[in-house]
């Protein structure tokens, strides 16, 4: 149980961080934080896509990706709910002024960075490595810095997911509108890291 209460922690201080303001840097520092603090419980996913990638390479079961994702999202509702009642729902959108590819494509590009290294620093022979938390932070921190003018610079599905279930609750924001522009383009991301880390790996 304790692993579902770390992905659930992990998220919603990321998602937190983000409703407070979206600051890069102290939404990939929360980040940071959190790997270190969950890694050796729960492996510090905080990420519905990472989770799957993770099924993939079976380092986790199928009782522990469905769970860790219910988490996850347990996770960004309460912290959308904690934001909406200190201030207003936390919006997820992009700029519109930019295509739906384009903002799609920015969260494949910077979902395929993170997600890459943390797949090569969480391998068996680079696990060791005692910054690891600070190495997979960075392309986020990076990522936030260059796409949000364009996307939102969201990168993981949960963070839409959770504030978009309290717009539809609560009938307010726009979140909701745009879910699925953060789904598709993080496993999009994924799944190409995914794919260059296992030639990588041969």
């Amino acid at each position: 149980m304790k692993k579902y209460v770390v992905e659930l922690l992990g998220t919603f201080f990321i998602v937190f961080t983000v409703g407070l303001g979206s600051n890069p840097l102290s939404v990939g520092f929360a980040y940071i934080a959190m790997i270190y603090i969950g890694f050796n419980i729960s492996g510090s996913h905080y990420n519905p896509v990472i989770s799957a990638i993770m099924f993939l390479k079976k380092k986790i079961d199928i009782k522990d990706f469905i769970l860790y994702i219910v988490f996850q999202i347990i996770g960004a509702c309460l912290a959308a709910t904690s934001i909406a009642m200190m201030k207003s729902n936390i919006q997820i959108q992009p700029v519109l002024a930019d295509s739906i590819y384009t903002v799609i494509f920015m969260e494949a590009i910077f979902s395929f960075f993170i997600i890459l290294a943390y797949l090569r620093v969480t391998s068996d022979d680079l696990k060791k490595n005692s910054f690891y938390g600070f190495i997979i932070g960075l392309p986020l921190i990076v990522g936030i810095f260059s796409a949000a003018p364009v996307s939102g610079a969201v990168f993981n599905p949960a963070i839409s997911i959770g504030p978009s279930i309290i717009d539809i609750l609560t009938n307010e924001g726009v979140s909701q509108y745009f879910t699925w522009y953060y789904v598709v383009g993080p496993f999009l991301g994924g799944i190409f890291a995914y794919l260059l880390n296992k030639l990588f790996e041969k």
